[in-house]
């Protein structure tokens, strides 16, 4: 292993060693410096090598960890000599001169111009990610040097026979209540405000209100002060052993072997000897505002009840209509109707805000009371856009979890598909988000459906089918909602098919929340006159959760939709610490006896998985069961094999990837073969092939090695599975010289054809050929929308569904039928699909940055195109043409300028990949809206020609 694989076994799996030089510091002790990646930040780690050369991660003592600000200097005395200087520091160090020393300054300098880069946009990083290191640093300088020797988990967990000791809490992983009087930097990533019922606005609003922003962002972490308490909770006893789910493991825990999972596994299956149990009522409310501002007061809706709940969960839809919304991150509809909630909470009660996320126009707001904020840990957010190609925000959902004492909650806020026939796409737009929403501040990340308690609010527009609108009136006119209620498209398939599954809903006793004529109470009038439907809904799946009230608020006007609200009281699992520690000196003693006498031993119903034909966007999923036939518990985990740095290549989904199986127990592990828009170019140009062997590795006993086989079409040999070569993924240097479907292009020719250089060896007055302008592929989509949708409402604003873009797909790659099948919205959204999905965007990668630097200048984004490739530039016009004639019919399909020229100019010009990976989050922010301004030129210019 080089020094860089050595250092990256010491770091968490999202950061990355980029370069690592040894060296000798002033001591003349042998040291690692490396340079540290991590989501577009970068930080200077140094280690003390206990071994020369160090030969793994073991062998590495962390020194020190700078982040790379502008606080950070390196000088060189002289070529064999540096200073590192940061804050009162100044450390010297002897350094070899090799080419790898060379790239230690070039990554230095390129991580404090990237620095620069993002504080001069206001945003500096914040490098919360190091704190698990620095609180590492802390306790080791403070530490018994013998305290290792022996491994004390009563004096680990800081409990003695009295109960917990007051300690400092690490800063990564908890949210605990700052004490009253302490003094939050402005820099915290997550702001805590106490609300009284008649406080009066800060005149600092405004600067607390950009930290609140800060706060959104689904990689956030939250501060804590480090006089509070410690939790008392399973879950904090977890951490302290390095034993929670998706918590790395403390680097001085003892032992570090599959015992910490087994004790983890065997501390929950005995959850209910040491917990006790708390209720707490939870008030869930969701509005679509329709795009407008709030009215004077919502005490109607959130505070309708005598008793002030303890926790507010709060959904909008439609924040915000604007087009500068779906491009811009800011709103200034989220202040207003956030400052509105917080004034209106129950005046009983006084809450601090837990978290606030935005997605466009969803938005999700938590809050809790005072008194059990201390005890909320492990705050994260996500979102998810299902809007076409999963890049517009129109629609979606986003969500927020955290842990209650021993209780994880998690609250999801959606605006699923509208139409009343969409009943599908909002099916589609359900699993999306169900499937894709992850929990990213834990390793590996938390999914919806691994939390104790979920909470489902939203305008999931599902409506009332199969009645006449004049029938669904009278049995509304009549209170007669049990009747009405089982023609509605979400009731019919609660409990029946995979949508919500699992989850519940209070009877609904109210009217249809939908659609009403703004600042009525009258149904819709206009020329549509929708049909009424309960849109509004909360949903709720869990143990412990009592529904007390289901409701909507017509006394509020202001949208077409009035607001819903629904009242649980849920039970809270609360940890007593002396019965843990008991359980936990059980299961210790039960472990001992079982690893003297036994060896895990288990079996596999197969070694070999064969798959048919393999699709691009279709998946495919086989089963692996694997049967505990020993007499101990068993840890198994898929491992990378030599040099790879994932167990499995990327269009392979393993899961679950780790696990504990009890004898006599089995475990089903899903093998799903998926190929999407990321690996198809590689597979159609023969970089990367359809067959791996995983690593199925079993804590304390043997390996097993699991085969996947394919073969590529038209392959002569023995097939097991098929790849079926796609259009999607070609580049478009073989797209033009190919004259039939991919289909009947014979392997070899595929593969020659995506050779670089192709096009360019292509005589075509020799061969009497022809070749092309643009990708056949490409004309019959375009052609087809031209033809047939060119008047279509929302175009290329709504998804199309799976199942219709892989039809698309096989007629793309038959050639036949001659018309496309599926909905315009389907070939839509198959039409972006493939541009994306091309290996090369329409503008090259090489030309990335030079377009980015001149966005200011139309005509020197004319010159920029005249140098790109002919076939890329032929496809770039042709594309362009296409949607200017597009925007010309505006007034039918609702196109805007700005959000097609945001969509189109992330896919026609996307980053280099490695530029991609690298970026910070400000960064991409700036690239999107050049990339858009780039695009925006050519779809307005007026003296456009081509």
């Amino acid at each position: 292993m080089n020094l860089c694989e050595i250092v990256q076994a010491r770091l968490a799996p999202d950061e990355k060693c980029l370069v690592c030089i040894d060296g000798v510091d002033g001591s003349k002790l042998a040291v690692s410096l490396a340079i540290v990646e991590r989501r577009g930040d970068r930080a200077l780690f140094i280690f003390n090598n206990q071994r020369v050369p160090p030969v793994r991660g073991s062998d590495l003592s962390l020194q020190k960890v700078y982040p790379v600000d502008l606080d950070l200097k390196c000088l060189a005395a002289h070529e064999h000599n540096i200073s590192i200087q940061s804050g009162k520091d100044n450390l010297k160090f002897d350094i070899p001169r090799n080419p790898s020393t060379h790239d230690f300054f070039v990554q230095l300098k390129l991580a404090k111009d990237l620095y620069s880069q993002s504080a001069g946009f206001g945003l500096p990083a914040s490098f919360s990610w190091l704190d698990k290191y620095r609180d590492q640093l802390s306790k080791e300088s403070n530490s018994n040097p013998f305290a290792n020797d022996i491994f004390d988990p009563l004096g680990y967990m800081k409990i003695n026979e009295s109960g917990p000791k007051k300690t400092a809490a690490s800063k990564s992983k908890s949210l605990i209540l700052p004490k009253s009087g302490s003094n939050n930097s402005l820099n915290s990533l997550t702001v805590s405000r106490e609300r009284s019922p008649h406080r009066k606005k800060s005149p600092s609003r405004t600067k607390v209100k950009s930290t609140i922003a800060k706060s959104a962002s689904k990689e956030s972490l939250d501060d804590l002060d480090s006089n509070s308490e410690i939790v008392e909770t399973l879950g904090e006893i977890q951490k302290q052993f390095g034993l929670a789910v998706g918590v790395p493991p403390k680097e001085n825990f003892k032992p570090g072997t599959a015992r910490d999972t087994l004790i983890e596994y065997f501390l929950h299956d005995r959850e209910s000897e040491f917990t006790d149990i708390q209720h707490l009522s939870v008030f869930c409310g969701t509005w679509n505002v329709n795009g407008k501002l709030p009215p004077d007061s919502i005490l109607e809706w959130l505070s309708v009840d005598t008793e002030p709940p303890d926790i507010y969960v709060i959904g909008f839809q439609e924040l915000d209509l604007s087009n500068q919304a779906y491009i811009f991150s800011d709103s200034q509809k989220e202040v207003v109707w956030q400052e509105k909630v917080e004034e209106c909470l129950h005046p009983k009660g006084r809450y601090r805000e837990v978290k606030l996320i935005r997605l466009v126009g969803v938005m999700l707001l938590v809050y809790i009371k005072e008194e059990y904020y201390s005890h909320v840990r492990h705050a994260d957010c996500d979102m998810v856009a299902t809007g076409i190609l999963g890049v517009m925000g129109n629609k979606g959902g986003v969500s927020v979890r955290i842990q209650i004492h021993n209780t994880s909650i998690c609250f999801v806020n959606c605006h699923l598909a509208a139409h009343q026939d969409e009943i599908e796409r909002r099916n589609q737009d359900y699993r999306d988000i169900e499937f894709k929403l992850r929990f990213k501040q834990f390793l590996p990340p938390l999914t919806i459906r691994e939390h104790d308690i979920v909470f489902w609010i939203g305008d999931m527009n599902y409506r009332i089918s199969d009645l006449d609108i004049n029938e669904i009136k009278d049995l509304i006119a009549a209170s007669r909602y049990k009747e009405l209620v089982m023609f509605d498209q979400l009731t019919k398939q609660l409990g029946k098919t995979d949508v919500f599954r699992g989850y519940s809903e209070q009877a609904i006793k109210f009217q249809p929340t939908y659609k009403y004529d703004t600042g009525t109470d009258d149904w819709d009038t206009s020329e549509k006159c929708r049909t009424p439907a309960w849109c509004d809904r909360v949903l709720y799946k869990g143990r412990g959760i009592e529904p007390k009230v289901y409701r909507f608020h017509p006394v509020l006007k202001i949208s077409d939709h009035k607001p819903v609200s629904s009242l649980f009281k849920v039970e809270i699992k609360v940890v007593d610490p002396k019965r843990c520690k008991k359980v936990y000196e059980d299961v210790n003693k039960m472990l001992d006896r079982l690893e003297n006498d036994y060896l895990p031993q288990v079996e596999l119903d197969h070694r070999e998985f064969f798959f048919g034909e393999v699709k691009f966007i279709e998946s495919q999923q086989k089963d692996l069961t694997v049967m505990n036939t020993g007499q101990v518990p068993v840890t198994y985990e898929f491992i990378n094999k030599l040099d790879d740095r994932n167990f499995s290549k990327p269009w392979l989904k393993v899961g679950p990837n780790k696990s504990v199986i009890v004898p006599g127990n089995k475990v089903v592990i899903s093998m799903e073969v998926y190929i999407d828009k990321n690996n198809v170019g590689d597979l159609n140009s023969g970089k990367d092939t359809l067959s791996d062997i995983l690593v199925l590795h079993l804590h304390g006993g043997k390996d097993f090695f699991i085969s996947f086989l394919f073969l590529l079409l038209n392959d002569v040999s023995t097939v097991y599975g098929t790849y079926v070569p796609s259009s999607f993924g070609c580049s478009v240097e073989a797209l033009v010289q190919m004259h039939g479907p991919i289909r009947e292009v014979p392997v070899a020719t595929l593969l020659d054809l995506e050779q670089p250089g192709s096009l360019s060896k292509v005589d075509v007055a020799a061969t009497g050929g022809r070749l092309y302008s643009v990708p056949k592929e490409i004309w019959r989509m375009v052609d087809h929308i031209w033809r047939y949708g060119r008047h279509q409402d929302d175009l290329f604003q709504q998804p199309g569904l799976d199942m219709e873009v892989q039809q698309i797909r096989d007629c793309l790659d038959t050639g036949s039928p001659d018309l496309l099948p599926g909905s315009i919205h389907s070939v839509a959204e198959a039409l972006l699909l493939f541009l994306e999905s091309l290996p090369e965007p329409v503008i090259p990668f090489p030309f990335y940055q030079s377009c980015l630097e001149c966005v200011n200048n139309y005509l020197l984004c004319k010159q920029i195109i005249l140098k790109i490739p002919e076939c890329h530039r032929n496809l770039f016009h042709y594309l362009i043409s296409f949607f200017r004639e597009l925007l010309s019919n505006a007034e039918h399909n609702n196109l805007s300028i700005k959000s097609l020229a945001s969509m189109v100019g992330e896919i026609i010009l996307r980053a280099p990949p490695s530029m991609s990976s690298n970026a910070s989050r400000q960064l991409r922010k700036s690239e999107d809206l050049k990339r858009a301004a780039f695009v925006y030129h050519f779809l307005t210019s007026e003296d456009y020609d081509e």
